[in-house]
């Protein structure tokens, strides 16, 4: 699986271009071999410019196919408590030709970055094959990561990750975490300004991640 730097996890959706897609039916196992981006803000620094990217990272990660669902798991470094929600399931969408997560969320507590209060990860994304899902077919994904702290608005925030902590009233939470992970078969070549992420056809808001 793949391991992402700090908090992060590996978010996975799916998009078809076939449109009657004969799925298998039994379990089949998966592994894609690919390039990975990452553009990613944390509350280490002030909102509004990215605090760490890279490109072209190679990235193995599996997943279990069996008729309309895709199943993967998220692998967290370094070591959390309180882990919930890392086993998700990604189901086919005959209309949109995706395979897609409605909103995909995982729980966990890190006393070093976020102190004592629970940290909910909310992600929405897909990838592109040109065929049924197979390691040869994979073409392209993307995955956008909001990192909400669930501490009180007047409360004392602790840890690494929380001294630009941008509070926000719609999901009543701190926001200290924003990523964005594309993949790619072949070479990379992305340069994507901050603020205005959102450089693929997926509708999402950087503050509200509920409206996913």
């Amino acid at each position: 699986m793949k391991k992402l730097l700090g908090i992060f996890a590996t978010i996975v959706l799916v998009m078809s271009l076939f449109s009657s897609p004969a799925f298998a039916a039994k379990p089949q196992t998966i592994t894609l071999e690919y390039n990975q981006t990452q553009y990613q803000w944390r509350g280490l620094d002030e909102f509004g410019g990215w605090t760490f990217e890279y490109q072209n990272s190679p990235v193995s990660a599996n997943y279990t196919l069996k008729g309309n669902t895709l199943h993967t798991s998220w692998d967290y470094s370094p070591l959390v408590s309180n882990l919930t929600g890392e086993s998700t399931v990604y189901v086919y969408d005959k209309k949109s030709g995706y395979w897609k997560e409605k909103e995909g969320t995982v729980c966990y507590v890190y006393e070093p970055g976020y102190g004592e209060y629970p940290v909910v990860n909310y992600f929405r994304g897909y990838i592109e094959f040109d065929d049924e899902p197979s390691a040869d077919s994979f073409v392209h994904g993307v995955a956008y990561q909001w990192v909400y702290l669930y501490a009180p608005e007047d409360g004392d925030l602790e840890g690494s990750y929380t001294e630009y902590a941008v509070w926000d009233e719609t999901m009543e939470a701190w926001l200290v975490g924003f990523s964005i992970y594309l993949w790619d078969s072949g070479t990379q070549n992305y340069n994507q300004p901050f603020p205005d992420p959102f450089i693929e056809p997926v509708p999402a808001s950087q503050y509200n991640p509920l409206d996913l």
